[in-house]
């Protein structure tokens, strides 16, 4: 399988270190200078299940009196950060697979209350990363995870149960529809019959 990645790694300190796994193989294990397109492959992927994760895991909060943000008038003006712009996996782009859900991996002087999954669309501005699941054959696999809507018994058929037999609002809407078909075929019937006799 051929992987295709495209980040930007912003300086704080020190730049950005990138991981990528799959299956808890470590197959990417790097700083991040700027922008970057990295191509990876990985072959020993299994037939359900496999696990795809990427992320970053040298920012400082604190370590040795270390911040990798520097605010200055309550402003950040520098952040060591991974922006995703793109996962590719076998030429298919993946990124809307990680659902904006980045999972943070706590360190040093972060909060506790600070939250372990917070909304993100591709940005690591903390240590943790993004993952989706994927199985073989790989094409088949992402295409249900992109484009396949799951059922669920709680799906209502009817908006409002009290209208049900009731169809008012039903026969309104039919009838305009024929009133319009009404004025097209007036309006135009002295073209067709023009065209039909020529």
């Amino acid at each position: 399988m051929k992987i295709e990645i495209e980040v930007i790694g912003a300086f704080c300190n020190t730049w950005p270190n990138l991981i990528v796994e799959i299956n808890n193989k470590k197959i990417h294990d790097a700083p991040v200078e700027g922008h970057q397109k990295i191509m990876l492959e990985f072959n020993d992927c299994i037939a359900n299940n496999n696990v795809f994760v990427i992320g970053m895991n040298n920012k400082k909060f604190g370590l040795n009196k270390i911040w990798d943000t520097k605010i200055k008038n309550n402003k950040i003006v520098e952040d060591k950060t991974i922006e995703v712009l793109s996962v590719m996996l076998d030429g298919v782009e993946c990124k809307m697979l990680f659902k904006n859900e980045f999972y943070v991996w706590r360190v040093e002087k972060q909060p506790t209350y600070f939250p372990d999954k917070v909304k993100s669309n591709g940005m690591m501005n903390y240590n943790g990363y993004f993952t989706f699941n994927f199985d073989l054959p790989l094409y088949n696999s992402l295409i249900n995870k992109k484009y396949k809507v799951p059922f669920s018994d709680e799906f209502s058929y009817f908006s409002n149960y009290t209208k049900v037999f009731h169809y008012d609002e039903e026969k309104e809407i039919i009838n305009s529809i024929k009133n319009i078909l009404d004025e097209i075929d007036e309006k135009f019937s002295d073209k067709r019959s023009k065209i039909r006799n020529s």
